[in-house]
């Protein structure tokens, strides 16, 4: 366990720095896994449905944050529920690769939907979120010329589907302050 961990981190780091890399979808999203581990023990099942995606080219770094943060946000909209499950599913599509990350969690609010995009924008107690994740993820998908959606309903669950093209703009390394990123491109599926 101790070596599928350091494993995971080392992949994790190295693919930290700016460069463009070609890097294989469903091991950043076990490595992401396998670093939330102690998260996900909290009885909650993560069923896997990897098709065969091969690789992509672009920051892996930055991607594997959009999963880390994902798969958080999941784990944490599970905390205490009985039959706790996360589902990860990858698939080809005609532009490159979809991810689909749900949980069967509380969902999302009507009136918090909207606002899940914006910077510091949160919905945990005081110290134990920024408001930072989902903006944060929005912005490295779209740096990576991808899209990203949400389907939630009260009571079931929650589904976040990234769209990923198989080799990522020219511009995906460039930093931007916060401040800059648009939050209303995405609009979330109702």
């Amino acid at each position: 366990r101790t070596k599928a961990i350091v494993s995971a981190l080392h992949n994790y780091s190295r693919t930290d720095d700016e460069s463009v890399v070609d890097f294989d979808i469903n091991r950043s999203l076990d490595d992401s896994l396998e670093l939330l581990r102690h998260l996900l023990k909290q009885n909650i099942t993560v069923e896997k449905g990897y098709a065969d995606v091969g690789r992509i080219r672009g920051h892996a770094g930055q991607v594997n944050q959009v999963f880390m943060n994902l798969l958080t946000n999941a784990a944490q909209a599970l905390v205490g529920r009985d039959n706790a499950k996360i589902t990860i599913t990858t698939k080809n599509d005609s532009d490159g690769v979809t991810v689909a990350i749900s949980d069967n969690g509380a969902g999302i609010p009507p009136h918090v939907l909207p606002r899940i995009w914006d910077p510091f924008f949160t919905t945990k107690d005081v110290g134990e979120g920024t408001g930072l994740g989902l903006s944060i993820v929005f912005e490295l998908v779209h740096r990576h010329g991808g899209t990203i959606d949400v389907d939630t309903k009260v009571g079931e669950g929650t589904t976040f589907t990234v769209k990923l093209p198989r080799k990522a703009p020219a511009a995906a390394g460039r930093t931007t302050e916060m401040g800059a990123v648009k939050t209303r491109e995405l609009r979330p599926r109702e």
